[in-house]
């Protein structure tokens, strides 16, 4: 079996890694390669996927990483994709997003829940399940999306706004959010390419959620650092990203049943705590 991944940045990196410690065949797909991330044995192709790209292999399963454009509430990257290349693999793996969800108010979401859409992100998101599903019923290509939650690892941790001490909501104003370690989601897509013939929408978290800010305590406490303050919610919302207001306004947990039922024993996940110092011993802060 061959793995293609389409798109080699933090994921497609750990992926890889992950697959070729595994003795499998990997070629990566992206418009340029960082030297730090050039692994041994590892096939990069430099491509730019606006324009036809040509595989042959059919015993491939192919990793869409790619995130959409900025703007709209199409996947116009997908698109030009599928429109201009011609690829004809054994299984797609699509890696998307749980923000498609929406807002369900802290309750739990399972694969069925409704998608409350108030972001142009969470229609580009949607957008692109909907084309890979068309893509892939018309050529009989079994497809697995990935609803994955908010992805942490080394050299992906808050550990400038633990030192700095950055506030955080008061629990009782903090929304719902949900985790996975980035090994585990690689883990995860690897089981998944395993099996070969299978298709469906899948959650893909630690099943723990936690409240909002959750991720830097555990970094502070992970370093010996004193823990930050709580704000109210007004004095956060006005100095938060676009990005983070998504996610102030997006408070759900997500139900993994569907996860741990395909893959029943074989599924290993890592606890948050555990995960955050094993990134650090990775990133070399945590001895």
């Amino acid at each position: 079996m061959h793995h293609l991944i389409i798109g080699y940045g933090y994921c497609g990196y750990h992926l890889a890694q992950y697959l070729l410690n595994r003795q499998q065949t990997v070629t990566a797909i992206s418009r340029h390669l960082d030297e730090s991330m050039n692994l041994p044995g590892l096939r990069h192709i430099i491509h730019d996927i606006n324009k036809p790209f040509l595989w042959q292999e059919k015993n491939t399963v192919l990793y869409y990483l790619i995130p959409p454009a900025s703007e709209g509430e199409q996947d116009k990257i997908l698109e030009t994709f599928l429109s201009l290349s011609s690829i004809q693999p054994a299984k797609i793996i699509y890696f998307g997003s749980s923000g498609v969800y929406g807002n369900h108010q802290g309750n739990w979401v399972n694969e069925q829940s409704s998608c409350n859409l108030d972001h142009p992100r969470q229609h580009r998101r949607l957008n692109a399940e909907q084309q890979w599903l068309t893509f892939c019923k018309q050529h009989q290509i079994p497809c697995v999306l990935l609803r994955v939650a908010g992805i942490y690892g080394p050299n992906r941790l808050p550990v400038q706004a633990a030192i700095a001490q950055k506030p955080l909501l008061a629990p009782h104003e903090a929304p719902y959010t949900n985790h996975i370690y980035v090994h585990d989601l690689s883990e995860i897509a690897y089981q998944f390419a395993e099996k070969i013939e299978l298709s469906g929408i899948y959650n893909i978290a630690d099943g723990k959620p936690d409240l909002l800010g959750t991720l830097q305590q555990q970094v502070a406490q992970a370093l010996g650092l004193e823990a930050a303050p709580y704000e109210p919610w007004e004095q956060i919302w006005a100095l938060a990203s676009p990005m983070k207001r998504e996610f102030m306004l997006a408070s759900k947990r997500l139900s993994i049943d569907a996860l741990r039922a395909t893959l029943k024993e074989t599924l290993r996940l890592t606890s948050l705590s555990e995960a955050v110092i094993n990134s650090l011993k990775e990133e070399g802060n945590f001895s």
